[in-house]
């Protein structure tokens, strides 16, 4: 029977805000993603805050919620050509932390609903396992019509977030999401340091809530955002 449009914008909307419902209810999930942590994250302490991006999709500055999800892994637990290759100075491992997010089981369930906006338009976009699995994901690049490649690094790739992906010029709206995926060497340390970077804000709202995604949404998001995290890290080990 096929879905009305009304109902595909649910789901959708779904998707975007309460994606991590399913998650909470599997069994062991805080002791499966228990090595994945949050750290402080704001305007004062990194850069992403200043992506010029944002002043297109956040004109008035609008309060965001953001945080920091961070996994560190022992070097001697990375598959050994991705460390020879960061310590050259690559992105094979910002690459596999991001394959492995976007086509790892994490995303899954998200990746499916979004399959509902499939359409002759955007079937040039990644969709399946194998596309995101095989993507180096350079600029430009339009995952499941809902996420744009903005720029990358050698040890960084950040996306835009939002129901028109191929939008130009960007236009604000009343959610948004700018964040990044890093993959970093600390040699001091002997691990890699895997990062997810999520600001996420209503720019189109006059007087916008001070936690845009605060409450019950907010603790899906965290709780998502860890599982994807444990998810893609999971590329990128032996």
């Amino acid at each position: 029977m096929p879905i009305s449009s009304t109902a595909r914008q649910r789901l959708i909307r779904l998707a975007q805000v309460l994606i991590g419902g399913p998650a909470v209810t599997l069994g062991g999930l805080t002791l499966w993603t228990r090595k994945c942590a949050f750290e402080p994250f704001g305007p004062d302490t990194h850069a992403l805050f200043k992506h010029p991006i944002l002043k297109d999709l956040n004109p008035r500055n609008n309060p965001s919620t953001h945080d920091c999800c961070v996994r560190k892994v022992p070097f001697e637990e990375l598959r050994p050509e991705l460390l020879e290759d960061a310590r050259k100075g690559g992105s094979a491992l910002v690459e596999e932390f991001s394959r492995g997010m976007w086509a790892g089981y994490g995303y899954g369930i998200q990746r499916r609903i979004m399959g509902l906006t499939k359409s002759p338009e955007n079937r040039t976009d990644l969709w399946t396992p194998d596309e995101l699995g095989r993507s180096t994901y350079e600029p430009k690049t339009v995952l499941t019509n809902h996420f744009l490649v903005l720029d990358k690094s050698a040890t960084s790739i950040t996306f835009r977030g939002c129901p028109a992906p191929k939008e130009s010029p960007f236009k604000p709206r009343d959610l948004d999401n700018l964040f990044s995926l890093t993959a970093e060497l600390n040699e001091k340390r002997k691990q890699a340091e895997f990062r997810l970077k999520a600001i996420t804000f209503d720019a189109v709202t006059m007087t916008p809530k001070e936690d845009p995604f605060g409450g019950m949404p907010g603790v899906l998001h965290r709780v998502y955002a860890k599982l994807l995290v444990e998810a893609a890290v999971g590329w990128c080990v032996r």
